[in-house]
């Protein structure tokens, strides 16, 4: 700040007054003061103990009921389950700022910690204890806040009918609805198939060339582009655009088609593309679509490979085997070289899944996309992964330096692998009629002679396959270079002009000629190198040919191709297609749910799996997935064998039999919950049952896992109250009811309902049409008929009586909200079924493509049902922030109201907390989080931080998804993988994108408390217990030195494993991926080692509805948060919306005095942050200049007085410190310790060290001087000690402003990386290289045997290397826990010649210089 210096003269002369007049006041009090500190006896204890213990054990007396799941509570315990926040203004720097006052938590009340409660016996800290008081309070949330015992209740009480699902008769039911959406696209594509035919017929009379180029500005045609939601990008649906090949007079229809295409979208509006394809290589479109944008790539009149695959695969439906090679010798020019990349590329994109392909690379030299067994000497089948593979490759492709291009090496190896090819297909019964040899090549000799040696090698190759080989040839032409015989040359290969070369051949078959193709530029390829097939026999067909699912370039989904040859007296004229979307196709597959314990799928005749569970929605789907047979999908002992039956017969039934074993280790994160909810038992069955769809290549097949034909349906349930529908900017309700629930257009007058498209009988399209305010009245009105007179507007017919039951729990959401103390750190209340009928409070509007069964809150709370469960933080798309979700599972109705986790699930409950809330919950609870050192922390049972001081405080970036034990604490998931009954590193194979993906699996019936035995780190104890009924744990860490040696590696780049080689289970790494290899000729697995479950689904990620703007204007906040008002940090934290603001706009430099205000203006505690939603202020700046800006006139003068009461303060701290200390041989603290330190968690020295010495100098034995305040002042600016590595790091990496990590992710080397242990390094180390300990230490309750996993640390450290490591006190201390098998002390050892009893400090000699240095440091402060 700057002040008038009139300001600062009058400030200065108050400060000397004010100096001169304490300085006497000091005189008068000295010999006082001495008097008053020697009067005190030298063998005091530095602290006393605060007693935790107890009162957290009546906690879990009084709520050890709940534990186990059961209801608890009343409406009237608001104030016991608030977490209060009357927090003092914290201090710049302080390790934590929140200081809570008494208020009662689940029963018990919490004292602020400088309140002074002290207990003489400094009674030991038990984390299990607050284990339970946490557990309990989460059951008492999910009762009184999410009211899971209510909603259970309603369900006991309501009527149900028993109803017996035949599923023969329901696979027959799949079947046939496919068949008649296909049945409808054939219908369409051959009426577009006539017109095609009629138009060239007319084309023969009067030419039709008119064209309406893809590429004119503006799309072309009428009404220009608009985004249109069916297509998924901007189109004109009044005209067709054309892709016209450099010929003149050829028969382009596309104006002609526009009215034919357009009827037909009227007739069938789930159809996508219409388009036609010449063989002259026109290309008609319709709709008209924005072109520069997506499918065609510089848009110069040139067709992309959009379509190509599907083109070729229609006029040439048989398999083609077809070998590239590429020539990238020393004698292509750059030019030269890069039209040969260009040209491979452009052929492999014309190749569909049917055709095999290989690819060789030549120069002096040949090389393969992959040296194995497989693309070194055999062909693969050109799927997705193929092409994406070969793509790379010649990407790579670099010209070569050395040598000139051996030609005939690379004919011997693409003949070899022709050869090794069809020998596997005789053997399997397919005929092979012809080859073909595509090379690319400058054609260059080295001599003249050399072409006779080529031509002898073709000759001698194609022999052996009796001449079924035919090459094509493309020239590279480079203007610039001189071509002498280069091009004569691959003519003469293209004709296997052996005559001229004088080589007989053995063989009578007649040679079949190719073509040579001069290129000279990587354009208009889609019209010269695409016709490469025109050499081979023409196997005309009129049947319509099915593509796998593919991505669509232009829009968005997956869409699947069918086409047709266009054929006028037969002569072909090209092919004529529609693109349909997937999500239509398998729409009955996807949202299959006719019991929770079976499930539906979809492959091809091939086996390539068209829809699974495990596979993400179509419409989400935003990568290319890769084909999978289903024989890795349904990865099953035995399914083989079906897999066998189920593509070759019509129809069948089979049975395997199963056996799971219960190791506590299952996961659903292994198994799709279907099948995990009866992998609980050991013995269970999978009844398959199939279908083929008749007139395509597509087989339907139910998996039933359930052994009971029967389920309960929901009867007559009436609707009270009245059902709102959550389109509330469309649906009729009243304006001064609505309001802004942060971003969402919301009401708090009532619930809403949300119908996903799994609750409607046609899903699709509910998607893909548009909601009107008719459609929304026939919805309501529907809903809210007890009747039952309102015809169905399309809902499946559970749905009502789901939707009345849901509903009537909002009455009593509205008055939680209104009364709750927690509404402040509620976000929202919401409850979801299996058909997709969702409830949420605040009523919101809600995306269509949203699906509540998708979501981690739903699936996760199936995994564990009758349990609390967490999510792990993530973003909310509603605009809290990061939150994080407690749900619970509802069962279905009894009348008794006995329930077991074997009950069937009818709905599950949820409730979103932020992230912060759990934070003050945990502080309340566990007080001891807040001391320096002390790291508390909350994780789900995959690891994975619910709860943590870094997701909170501010300048750390924010709370981020995804953040692992392993990222945040890695001290202790190194020592807890060797407790390999609490957790397991499991793998599981994501098809989809090629993955093995490595998760842990964490033991969530732990019943004791997890705790290191000896120290892995000399100054690191932890504990860790279960929270009893939820699937969380609860740890805490003393760390007091901030070099530590264990850290689990993890790449910072990606998700990529550090060493995909191996796995063990004893070495640390984060959750991350190695590459899936898959033998890309077979199919199979390329290392039979990674046969691993599959993995489930990935999580859907929601997206905001769209809502017109005009309906938002001028509207107010539902839940009005002031942050503005909160003043403390402590207030602050857990709000919805609000943040605290501690730094500036550079993230680094502190508010001189920080301030509470939304989201927008600091998100993660920085001025103007970015925030994840994009709507940061960033006028904040102006906000910080305004804080800091003061009126200059009274301030001299105080900030004057100020200066020299501290002036005047420091000197008689000074003269009363340094009197004590000429009169002591021991510092004795003068300053009343409220804290509970270290101590209660066990840091007393080990076995091997015993050599310490037992008295201190002058002591007489007694205690000694604390002097462990050196790593307050050190780790202050620390994280995370564990977070300082001598890892190298990539130079180019840059973490984002403000963040204090890239999602845990950051490049460590193995664990010999080790760091010498540096000065202060241990609290255990008391004494050690002259620095005092702590007098009286307190120890946390060793708990029994029977309570205690223990184990010993992978990192021994002797006591000679642990030597020179400083201590450290005023700090908590772990327990060193009774072992089921006990450490032995080294013969020899002090500790074996005289035990201490725990707690015992043990003193240095002497007291160092340098602890009084620093105690006085802090003490001062």
């Amino acid at each position: 700040m700057r002040y008038p210096s009139g300001g600062l003269i009058v400030g200065a002369r108050f400060a000397s007054a004010a100096f001169l007049c304490l300085c006497v006041l000091c005189a008068s009090t000295w010999s006082h003061a001495a008097a008053v500190l020697n009067s005190r006896p030298a063998s005091r204890d530095v602290a006393a103990s605060v007693d935790l213990s107890n009162a957290s054990r009546s906690v879990s007396n009084t709520s050890r009921a709940d534990d186990g799941g059961g209801a608890t509570g009343a409406d009237d315990d608001d104030a016991q389950l608030e977490l209060d926040s009357d927090a003092k203004p914290p201090r710049l720097g302080d390790t934590n700022p929140f200081r809570f006052s008494p208020r009662n938590v689940g029963g018990v009340q919490y004292l602020e910690r400088a309140s002074g409660l002290h207990s003489a016996g400094g009674a030991d800290l038990n984390i299990q204890v607050e284990a339970r008081t946490l557990g309990s309070l989460l059951r008492r949330i999910a009762n009184d806040e999410l009211l899971v015992t209510s909603m259970q209740e309603i369900y006991d009480n309501l009527l149900y009918g028993r109803v017996y699902p035949d599923q023969e008769e329901k696979i027959y039911e799949l079947s046939s609805l496919v068949r008649l959406k296909f049945y409808t696209y054939m219908d369409a594509l051959e009426r577009n198939k006539l017109a095609v035919e009629d138009l060239y017929r007319a084309h023969r009379l009067s030419a039709i060339t008119a064209a309406r180029p893809c590429c004119m500005p503006g799309g072309s045609g009428r009404g220009g582009l608009a985004y249109d939601e069916a297509f998924g990008t901007k189109v004109d649906r009044a005209t067709t655009c054309d892709v016209v090949p450099p010929i003149d007079d050829t028969f382009n229809p596309g104006r002609r088609l526009t009215d034919v295409f357009r009827r037909r979208l009227e007739d069938f509006p789930t159809i996508k593309w219409q388009y036609f394809m010449s063989v002259d290589g026109i290309h008609n479109e319709y709709p008209a679509h924005d072109a520069d944008g997506s499918a065609w790539r510089g848009c110069n009149g040139v067709l992309d490979t959009r379509h190509r695959d599907v083109y070729l695969a229609t006029l040439q439906p048989r398999g083609k085997y077809v070998v590239i090679v590429i020539d990238h010798g020393m004698g292509l020019s750059a030019a030269q070289m890069t039209t040969a990349k260009a040209v491979g590329r452009s052929i492999l994109a014309s190749l569909s899944h049917r055709d095999k392909v290989g690819l060789v690379g030549l120069s002096y030299k040949t090389s393969f996309p992959r040296n194995d067994d497989c693309l070194s000497s055999r062909l693969a089948y050109a799927t997705h992964e193929t092409k994406l593979h070969f793509t790379r490759f010649i990407a790579a492709l670099e010209k070569e330096k050395k040598g000139a291009t051996n030609h005939s090496l690379g004919f011997r190896r693409a003949f070899a692998m022709l050869t090794n090819t069809v020998a596997e297909e005789e053997r399997r019964g397919v005929v092979v009629d012809e080859v073909l040899v595509i090379y690319v090549s400058r054609g260059l000799l080295s001599s003249i002679a050399d072409a006779k040696v080529v031509m002898e090698t073709i000759a001698s190759a194609n022999d052996r396959l009796r001449n079924r080989a035919v090459i094509n040839t493309y020239a590279l032409i480079d203007e610039t270079k001189v071509i002498i015989n280069e091009k004569s040359f691959l003519q003469d290969i293209a004709d296997q002009n052996f005559d001229k070369y004088e080589i007989a051949q053995q063989t009578t078959r007649p040679r079949r000629h190719g073509n040579m193709v001069p290129v000279s530029s990587p354009l208009n390829l889609s019209f010269t190198v695409g016709k490469f097939y025109t050499v081979l026999n023409s196997t005309l067909s009129s049947s319509p040919h099915f593509s796998l699912p593919y991505l669509d370039s232009v829009g968005t989904g997956l869409v699947v191709s069918i086409s047709q040859t266009c054929i006028v007296d037969s002569q072909v004229i090209g092919a004529v297609g529609i693109d349909v979307h997937l999500a239509d196709i398998v729409e009955d597959i996807t949202y299959y749910n006719e019991v929770q314990t079976s499930y539906a799928f979809m492959v091809d005749a091939h086996g390539y799996t068209i829809m699974h569970p495990s596979f993400t929605r179509p419409l989400h789907t935003a990568k290319q997935p890769m084909h999978t047979d289903i024989l890795h999908v349904e990865n099953k002992p035995g399914f083989k064998k079906i897999r066998a039956r189920l593509l070759h017969e019509d129809t069948g039934k089979a049975v395997l039999a199963l056996t799971s074993h219960d190791d506590n280790t299952t996961s659903a994160q292994e198994l799709p919950i279907y099948e995990y909810q009866y992998q609980r038992h050991h013995r269970y069955k999978a009844v398959y049952m199939w279908r083929r769809v008749p007139g395509t290549p597509y087989t339907v097949c139910i998996v039933a896992m359930d052994t009971k034909n029967q389920k309960q349906i929901l009867k007559d349930v009436t609707t009270h109250p009245a059902i709102v529908y959550h389109r509330l900017d469309i649906d009729v309700h009243p304006r001064d009811q609505l309001c802004m629930h942060l971003k969402q257009l919301a009401t708090v007058e009532a619930s809403t309902v949300f119908l996903a498209a799994g609750a409607f009988q046609h899903p699709f399209v509910y998607v893909s049409q548009p909601e009107t305010k008719l459609r929304i009245q026939g919805y309501t009105t529907y809903l809210n008929d007890d009747t039952k007179l309102i015809a169905n507007p399309g809902l499946k017919p559970d749905v009502r009586n789901s939707v009345a039951a849901l509903s009537r729990v909002g009455a009593e959401w509205r008055r939680r909200f209104r009364t709750s103390a927690l509404s402040k750190y509620v976000v929202r209340r919401y409850v979801a079924t299996p058909s997709g009928a969702f409830v949420m409070f605040p009523g919101t509007v809600t995306s269509k493509t949203y699906d509540p069964t998708k979501r981690p809150w739903y699936t996760r709370a199936l995994e564990y049902p009758g349990h609390v469960t967490l999510t792990a933080p993530y973003l909310d798309v509603g605009g809290a922030g990061y939150v994080v979700t407690v749900s619970h599972t509802i069962f279905e109705g009894k009348a008794a109201a006995m329930h077991n986790t074997a009950d069937r699930v009818v709905t599950v409950m949820g409730i979103d907390f932020t992230v912060g809330y759990f934070h003050k919950m945990l502080l309340d609870v566990v007080p001891i989080c807040g001391e320096p050192h002390i790291r508390c922390f909350v994780f789900d049972d995959r690891g994975y931080i619910i709860a943590h001081l870094n997701l909170i405080e501010p300048g750390r970036g924010g709370p981020q998804e995804q953040l692992h034990v392993t990222h945040k604490e890695p001290l202790v998931a190194n020592d807890i993988l060797s407790h390999d009954h609490f957790v397991r590193k499991k793998l599981c194979n994501s098809f989809s994108d090629r993955t093995i993906q490595r998760f842990y699996q964490f033991n969530t019936s732990l019943a004791g408390m997890l705790t290191n035995l000896v120290h892995g780190e000399h100054c690191s104890r932890y504990q860790i217990a279960a929270l009893p009924g939820t699937n969380a744990f609860v740890g805490v860490v003393n760390q007091t030195c901030s070099v530590m040696t264990a850290f689990c590696p993890c790449s910072m780049l990606d998700r990529l494993c550090l060493n995909c080689h191996r796995m063990e289970q004893t070495e640390c790494e984060c959750p991350c991926e190695c590459p899936l290899d898959m033998d890309l000729c077979s199919g199979e697995l390329l290392d039979t080692g990674d046969r691993n479950p599959s993995c489930p689904h990935y999580d859907e990620h929601p997206e905001r509805a769209r809502v017109d703007h005009a309906a938002l204007l001028l509207l107010p906040q539902c839940q009005p948060h002031d942050c503005a008002l909160l003043p403390t940090q402590g207030d602050c934290v857990g709000v919805v919306d609000c943040e605290w603001c501690a730094f500036d706009i550079d993230g680094r430099t502190p508010l001189e005095k920080g301030f509470c205000d939304t989201q927008r203006v600091c998100f993660g505690g920085v001025l103007a942050s970015p925030s994840p939603y994009g709507d940061e202020i960033a006028v904040a700046a102006a906000r910080s200049a305004d804080i800091l800006t003061v009126e200059s006139t009274p301030v001299g003068p105080v900030a004057g007085g100020i200066m020299g009461c501290f002036l005047v303060l420091a000197l008689v701290v000074y003269c009363i410190r340094h009197h004590v200390q000429r009169s002591a041989h021991q510092y004795v603290s003068t300053i009343n310790d409220t804290a509970v330190r270290m101590s209660q968690l066990d840091n007393e020295p080990d076995g091997d060290d015993g050599d310490l010495p037992t008295g201190g100098g002058g002591g007489g034995g007694e205690p000694a001087a604390a002097a462990g305040h050196t790593n307050v002042i050190v780790l202050a600016s620390f994280e995370n000690p564990a977070s300082v590595s001598p890892y190298r790091i990539n130079t180019t990496y840059r973490r984002p402003l403000g963040a204090d990590s890239d999602h845990g992710y950051s490049t460590m080397t193995p664990h010999e990386d080790s760091e010498h242990c540096g000065p202060h390094a241990d609290p255990l180390m008391i004494g050690r290289g002259g620095v005092a300990g702590t007098g009286t230490a307190r120890a946390l309750a060793s708990p029994t045997a029977s309570d205690v996993y223990s184990m010993t640390s992978r990192s021994d450290v002797s006591a000679p290397a642990a030597r020179g490591c400083g201590a450290t006190s005023d700090v908590y201390k772990l327990p060193a826990p009774v072992s089921i098998a006990r450490s032995r002390p080294r013969p020899g050892s002090a500790h074996q010649q005289q035990q201490q009893p725990p707690g015992t400090t043990i003193l240095d000699s002497g007291t160092h210089p340098l602890a009084d240095i620093l105690v006085h440091a802090v003490d001062t402060h």
